[in-house]
C-alpha cells in the first residue's frame, strides 16, 4: 500500500525529535521522496531518514571527539601551533612505521587549515570542524588512520 501524500502529525514529530530536522524539512524531504517513489511506505521513508540521521550522528560525534584531541589547551578553537604538533607526532609515528610520506607536517597543517578554516581567522572554531568533517568525509578517514590513532592515544 502507497503512503499517503503528506505525512501525519504523530510522524513529523517522531522524526523532528529523533533527528535535527526542522519538520519543515522533514516535509520537503517527504515530498522529495514521494515524486521519486510515488508508491513507497512510509516506514520506508521513516527508516531511510533514521538510517540517514544515525550516520550523520556516528559522524558528528567522531568529529567532536577529534575537536577535544586537537583543541589541547581546551579553548574551544584549534590553532596552527595544536595542529602543527599533533603532524609532527604523527608524522614520527608513520615514520617508524616505515610509511613514504610526500608532504611535510607543515603542508599537511596549511591544508587543513585551508579546509576547515572558513572564516579565514587562524583558527578552527569546534563548528567549522564538525561542518568540515560532515561536509569533506576524507578528513574524518584521514584522521581515523592508524598513525593518527596511535598517535592521539585512540
Amino acid at each position: 500500500m502507497a503512503a499517503p501524500l503528506e505525512l501525519d502529525a504523530q510522524s513529523v514529530a517522531f522524526l523532528v525529535e529523533a533527528s535535527r530536522l526542522s519538520g519543515q524539512e522533514i516535509r520537503q524531504l517527504y515530498a522529495e521522496f514521494k515524486a521519486a517513489q510515488p508508491t513507497g511506505r512510509t516506514s520506508d521513508f521513516l527508516n531511510m531518514v533514521a538510517q540517514r540521521h544515525s550516520s550523520l550522528e556516528t559522524v558528528r560525534k567522531k568529529a567532536q571527539q577529534f575537536f577535544e584531541l586537537f583543541d589541547s589547551n581546551k579553548d574551544r578553537s584549534i590553532s596552527r601551533e595544536e595542529v602543527l604538533a599533533i603532524m609532527h607526532a604523527v608524522f614520527q609515528t608513520a615514520r617508524d612505521r616505515g610509511v613514504q610520506l610526500t608532504k611535510t607536517p607543515e603542508e599537511v597543517c596549511e591544508e587543513f587549515f585551508r579546509r576547515l578554516d572558513t572564516d579565514k581567522n587562524c583558527e578552527i572554531s569546534h563548528e567549522e570542524f564538525v561542518d568540515g568533517c560532515l561536509l569533506q568525509p576524507d578528513l574524518l578517514r584521514i584522521l581515523q588512520t592508524p598513525e593518527v590513532m596511535n598517535t592521539l592515544g585512540r
